[in-house]
């Protein structure tokens, strides 16, 4: 193999930042509009879920400590450890109230919106939250949290809707672990 390959296979492989194994699922939302004259107009949209990460000052043993009281605190209830060795918590999907702590749920996931209200605040919204922690070094750890959900007409049947996070859930929980003593 000559040199300028090895660094070509060198470069690829560290521009691969997970194998599809790895990677959350594709979730697939089909939304059906009609229009004026009655004709159906279906259209299929496909995400994937990333989690959001930040770093806090914390050990990774004192965060993980934390961890289960600040998802009590922020009203996330029903949670358990997912995966200990991995440093997994998280909440089981669960179908949340129209607000979550006196917050509402707008504020945490857009669900879309219809006639400009929110509906993660009228549908029943149903979430799936998880927090991996991750050491970095003796003094940081990494906190990565995933919400997913979706939402749904509360009143009448319909199909339900993703709903995509607004970040702040998150950056709620990364401030609770920074408070939490080391």
């Amino acid at each position: 193999m000559t040199r300028s390959s090895c660094f070509l296979l060198l470069f690829l492989a560290a521009c691969a930042t997970q194998s599809p194994g790895d990677r959350a699922p594709e979730r697939v939302s089909t939304v059906a509009l009609t229009t004026g004259n009655n004709a159906v107009i279906e259209a299929s949209v496909r995400s994937r879920p990333e989690p959001r990460t930040a770093l806090v000052l914390l050990p990774l043993e004192s965060a993980w400590a934390a961890l289960p009281g600040v998802y009590a605190a922020m009203g996330l209830t029903g949670g358990g450890v997912m995966d200990e060795a991995a440093r997994q918590f998280g909440m089981p999907p669960t179908t949340l109230p129209r607000r979550l702590n006196d917050t509402p749920l707008s504020r945490f996931v857009d669900c879309g919106s219809t006639r400009l209200i929110p509906n993660a605040d009228t549908y029943a919204v149903r979430l799936q939250v998880s927090t991996q922690l991750v050491a970095e070094g003796t003094a940081l750890t990494r906190v990565q949290t995933l919400v997913e959900g979706t939402a749904r007409p509360r009143e009448m049947s319909g199909n339900p809707v993703l709903c995509t996070s607004t970040g702040e859930l998150e950056r709620r929980i990364v401030r609770q672990l920074q408070r939490a003593p080391a």
